[in-house]
C-alpha cells in the first residue's frame, strides 16, 4: 500500500509521513489491545457469596487452580480443592459407587482422578511385611464346620489385604510421580454441600498446627504429612495441646447424631459448645473416608507400613504411625468433615469389606455426622433448590461462625 501511493506521488512526503502515522498507531493499538488483555485474565473469576448452594449456571468451573495464591485459605476451594491432584479409591466392578461419587463431586466442583481398587486374592502373602495378626485360616479337616470357617477367614484375609494395599498404591503414586500433596476419598464418601468453605477454615487451623508463619505453597501449610478429614475415631495428641477452633458452625451435627468408633475428643470437657468444631494435631485414628498426604508424608507411610512387625487393617496401622512415629505429623478435624454413606436400598451393596445380610433393605439412606449431605441434596442441587438438613433437631444459630487459636 505504501509502495502504491510512493509511485502515485513521486514527491511522496505527505504520503509517507501520514502511512508512517498510521503505522504507528496501528502498532500502539497493538500493544494497549495485548496489555489490557493481560489484565483482564488476571482478574479472579467471579465468586459465589456461599458455597452452600451450587446453581446450574455456577457449576462448572469453579475456582480453577491457580486464581488464588498458592498458600491462602480461598485456594481450598478451586478445583482440586487445593491440592495439586484428588483421587478416589474405587474397584473396578463397583460402576454404582464411582457414577455416585463422581456426581457428587461434579455437584461440589471439584475433579478427581480413578485409583483402582485391588482384590486381596491377587496379593500373595510374601509380599506383606508380616503374616501376625492376619485371619487365620482353618485346616478345613481339622473339625466339622471348618470349610465354613476357612471360607469365612479367607474372606475376611482378602478383604483387608486389598484394602491394605490399594491405598499404598495412593502413597506409591504420589512418590513414583512426585505429586506434593494429594487427597484421596473412598468411593462412599459424603460430604457437606459447605464443604469448601469448611475446607478453608480447616487451612487456617491446619497452617496454625502445623507451625506456618511464611506464606506457605499448598493453603494447608508445608509441614505436614496426613491430613484426616474423614475418619470414625481420632485422638488429639499427647505433646500438642494446640487447637484451632471454629465456633457457631452451623455445619457441626448435634451430638445425638455423631458416631464414632471409637475415642474422639470430649469437646465439652475442653470447654467447648455442641456447635464447635476443632483442628488439632492426631496422635490415632480409625477409618480413612478421605485424607490427604504430602509426598514426604507418602514416602513415610510407604517406608512405615512396609515394615510392620504385626499386620493391622490400613487405617488401623496409619492411626499407629501418627501415634509411634514423631516424625509424621497427622493433622485432624473433629467432628470429621467426610463420612461414609449408607444409601437407599439392600444394605449388601453398601461395602466390600463388610459382610451383610443380602435381603435387608434401608428405607432411607444417611450420613452419619454430616448435617447437610451433599448425596441426600443431590436432586437439590441439580434443579438449584435449597438445601436440607438429615435431621429436624438441627439448632438455628443466630451468631455468626468465628474461628480462634487455642
Amino acid at each position: 500500500m505504501i509502495a502504491t501511493d510512493l509511485r502515485a506521488n513521486p514527491g511522496g512526503t505527505g504520503v509517507l509521513r501520514s502511512s508512517r502515522t498510521l503505522l504507528v498507531a496501528l502498532i500502539a493499538f497493538g500493544v494497549l489491545t495485548f496489555l489490557l488483555t493481560r489484565s483482564l485474565h488476571s482478574i479472579p473469576p467471579g465468586r459465589r457469596a456461599s458455597s452452600d448452594v451450587i446453581t446450574s449456571q455456577a457449576r462448572s468451573p469453579l475456582l480453577d487452580k491457580g486464581h488464588a495464591p498458592a498458600g491462602t485459605s480461598a485456594n481450598a476451594k478451586n478445583s482440586t480443592l487445593g491440592f495439586e491432584r484428588v483421587f478416589v479409591i474405587n474397584l473396578p466392578e463397583r460402576y454404582d459407587k464411582l457414577d455416585a461419587f463422581t456426581l457428587a463431586s461434579s455437584l461440589t466442583g471439584f475433579t478427581h482422578e480413578v485409583i483402582e481398587g485391588i482384590k486381596g486374592v491377587t496379593v500373595v502373602n510374601k509380599t506383606l511385611p508380616s503374616l501376625d495378626h492376619l485371619p487365620e485360616v482353618a485346616n478345613p479337616h481339622s473339625l466339622p464346620g471348618a470349610v465354613l470357617i476357612l471360607e469365612q477367614k479367607e474372606t475376611s484375609r482378602n478383604n483387608i489385604v486389598g484394602c491394605w494395599r490399594a491405598h499404598l498404591n495412593f502413597a506409591q503414586k504420589i512418590v513414583r510421580e512426585r505429586i506434593q500433596t494429594a487427597l484421596v476419598f473412598e468411593d462412599d464418601s459424603d460430604w457437606d454441600v459447605s464443604f469448601k468453605d469448611q475446607l478453608a477454615d480447616f487451612a487456617t487451623g491446619a497452617r496454625y498446627i502445623s507451625g506456618t508463619t511464611t506464606t506457605p505453597q499448598s493453603p494447608y501449610g508445608d509441614d505436614w504429612d496426613l491430613l484426616w478429614l474423614g475418619h470414625c475415631s481420632a485422638q488429639q495428641h499427647p505433646s500438642d495441646e494446640r487447637r484451632f477452633v471454629i465456633e457457631n458452625d452451623d455445619s457441626v451435627p448435634p451430638m445425638a447424631h455423631r458416631a464414632n468408633f471409637n475415642a474422639v475428643p470430649n469437646l465439652a470437657g475442653l470447654g467447648y459448645d455442641n456447635s464447635t468444631r476443632i483442628v488439632f494435631r492426631a496422635n490415632n485414628g480409625v477409618c480413612l473416608y478421605a485424607y490427604a498426604l504430602s509426598y514426604r508424608g507418602a514416602q513415610k507411610v510407604l517406608r512405615w507400613q512396609n515394615n510392620v512387625k504385626k499386620f493391622e487393617p490400613i487405617d488401623i496401622g496409619i492411626g499407629y504411625q501418627c501415634r509411634d512415629d514423631a516424625n509424621f505429623k497427622c493433622i485432624a478435624v473433629f467432628p470429621q468433615i467426610v463420612d461414609s454413606h449408607k444409601s437407599a436400598g439392600r444394605e449388601s451393596r453398601d461395602s466390600d469389606i463388610g459382610s451383610f445380610d443380602p435381603t435387608r433393605i434401608r428405607a432411607k439412606g444417611y450420613t452419619s455426622n454430616i448435617v447437610r449431605s451433599t448425596r441426600l441434596n443431590i436432586d437439590n442441587l441439580m434443579n438449584d433448590r435449597m438445601t436440607e438438613v438429615q435431621w429436624d433437631d438441627v439448632p438455628q444459630l443466630t451468631m455468626t461462625r468465628r474461628t480462634r487459636f487455642d
